[in-house]
């Protein structure tokens, strides 16, 4: 136990002393492993802590630690061991369920026992699991686990189950895919700047024009429509393929902006994401500040509160810049 609470307080020492989201998680988490029968070790509460490091928003690698610390011997009374385990797995988190998301892993590692007794020494092994995960805020999530632990020297197959507490940490995957979408736009001499965040709650209630978080390009008067902005072609077709086109005219109420595009067509990848984690979503042309610009909005919702509601598990799945937008 004293372990365990090192690593809690490490986990809670990190959590306040970096910036929350996606890149990194670290999960200190606590459980029980059921031996194999033919082990001769008796069920023990098993602890230890994982790292995750993601690829991209569905893989990504996971190194981990456990330690179940004196397990008996149920032939050899009253002996008993320590057995810590080391392991390298691989994650794959297929898509989220508002703020659930179920996670596979496989892979392989090694224990080590402290008291080697007849056939159970010290020796490899490959694991797989599955589990879910409950985003309780967009940097921390209430993980849930099972795991089957095969050994290869032993052939004896152990079943570990675990809680915890995930916090994620770095740089978000959103802003790591802006930045790779900003350094293709360089390239074509097209940037882009931030706006001042929406409005406080309050105040949101009685704002009906239209705001946007990115002040976006527009084509100049020498190039009124150049190779820069061919894709806005392309745009009518994009939204009539994904999503229901519309204007002020004919929607109403609140919903939650997840996105803004002027001139280039929304990227399918992400429309398709949205609409995979079961959301209502709508592209919607508006003009900010005389320029034309497509928002990606969810909803309606019938009423601030209820879109209040939605907002904070849409940040924690898919942007934590969303906010609510009403017209």
């Amino acid at each position: 136990m004293k372990l365990l609470k090192i690593c809690l307080s490490s986990a809670l020492i990190f959590a306040l002393s970096n910036a929350a989201d996606y890149q990194y998680e670290v999960v200190p988490k606590i459980g029980q492993n059921f031996f194999d029968d033919d082990s001769g070790l008796d069920d023990e509460t098993n602890y230890g802590i994982d790292l995750n490091y993601y690829l991209n928003k569905q893989a990504g690698v996971q190194v981990g630690y456990s330690r179940i610390s004196k397990a008996s011997y149920l032939w050899y009374s009253p002996q008993d061991t320590d057995i810590d385990r080391f392991y390298l797995n691989a994650l794959y988190e297929p898509v989220s369920y508002g703020a659930m998301t179920p996670y596979f892993l496989g892979g392989v590692g090694y224990e080590k026992l402290s008291n080697e007794i007849g056939n159970q020494k010290s020796q490899p092994f490959v694991n797989a699991g599955i589990g879910v995960k409950y985003a309780m805020s967009s940097a921390f999530d209430l993980v849930a686990e099972a795991k089957y632990i095969r050994k290869l020297d032993s052939m004896d197959a152990d079943i570990a189950t675990n809680v915890g507490f995930g916090y994620k940490f770095g740089m978000p995957m959103n802003n790591m895919q802006s930045l790779a979408t900003n350094s293709a736009q360089t390239q074509n001499q097209i940037s882009y700047k931030q706006e001042p965040l929406p409005l406080p709650d309050q105040a949101l209630e009685n704002v009906d024009t239209a705001m946007t978080q990115e002040e976006l390009p527009m084509p100049s008067d020498q190039n009124p429509k150049g190779d820069i902005f061919s894709e806005h072609e392309q745009l009518q077709n994009t939204l009539s393929n994904t999503a229901q086109s519309t204007s002020t005219d004919n929607i109403s109420g609140y919903f939650v902006q997840v996105g803004a595009y002027a001139y280039k067509a929304p990227d399918q990848r992400y429309l398709e994401e949205i609409e995979n984690q079961g959301y209502n979503l709508t592209l919607h042309e508006a003009t900010v500040k005389g320029k034309r610009v497509t928002k990606i909005l969810i909803g309606p919702y019938s009423s601030y509160e209820e879109a209040k509601r939605a907002l904070s598990k849409i940040k924690a799945s898919i942007t934590n810049r969303a906010f609510i937008y009403k017209i």
